[in-house]
């Protein structure tokens, strides 16, 4: 192959990946007042929802995100009245720098509106003091716009000198490729139109 085509190949499909790609504009990670933030905002290259039927498929958050071992959606405990929010079981396996790796559970109340997820776990079932998850998606001129927001108070100790810096790194490279995969796994469903 000549040099001249394979830039020329390299380049389209560059620009065909760009094309596709998850277009973030906001990325927060910090550790500020005791309590680890993430704030997010990007596009999606697919339709609201698509977006909506990826993200409550809760049983298939293994599939999105490598730190999620299991997920699934547990009954409400006993004399729970009817209708009583969902509850989400996530076991999740986290590692600081390779050097600490330890798995989290998280039971949380699910509270579900059309665009709209808001996740808060229970502290007394959870490896978490605290952990609210609250997740919106619209349509937008480029497919949809989700921001996500995460605040988190982990139940064990994460070490301030190098420990925080770490999860800071895991959290940001967690958020984005788990966008990254809800996009990609959205863009392959069948419109709402096709399954009619």
């Amino acid at each position: 192959m000549k040099p001249v085509v394979l830039i020329a190949a390299i380049a389209f499909l560059a620009a065909q990946a760009q094309a596709h790609a998850i277009d973030i504009q906001t990325i927060d990670v910090r550790y500020q007042d005791g309590l680890y933030r993430v704030q997010f905002v990007a596009e999606l290259a697919a339709t609201p929802d698509a977006v909506g039927r990826v993200l409550k498929d809760y049983a298939k958050y293994p599939a999105l995100d490598a730190r999620i071992e299991e997920s699934h959606l547990i009954a409400s405990p006993a004399g729970a009245p009817a209708g009583a929010p969902a509850r989400l079981y996530t076991r999740l396996k986290g590692c600081l720098n390779r050097l600490m790796c330890r798995s989290m559970v998280r039971i949380e109340i699910l509270q579900e509106r059309p665009g709209d997820l808001i996740a808060t776990a229970i502290p007394e079932l959870s490896d978490v003091k605290k952990s609210v998850t609250h997740t919106q998606w619209q349509g937008s001129p480029k497919g949809t716009r989700v921001s996500y927001s995460l605040t988190l108070d982990p139940k064990f100790w994460v070490p301030a000198f190098f420990g925080r810096r770490a999860m800071i790194d895991t959290m940001r490279d967690g958020t984005v490729n788990m966008f990254t995969s809800v996009e990609r796994v959205a863009r392959r469903l069948p419109t709402a139109d096709a399954q009619r």
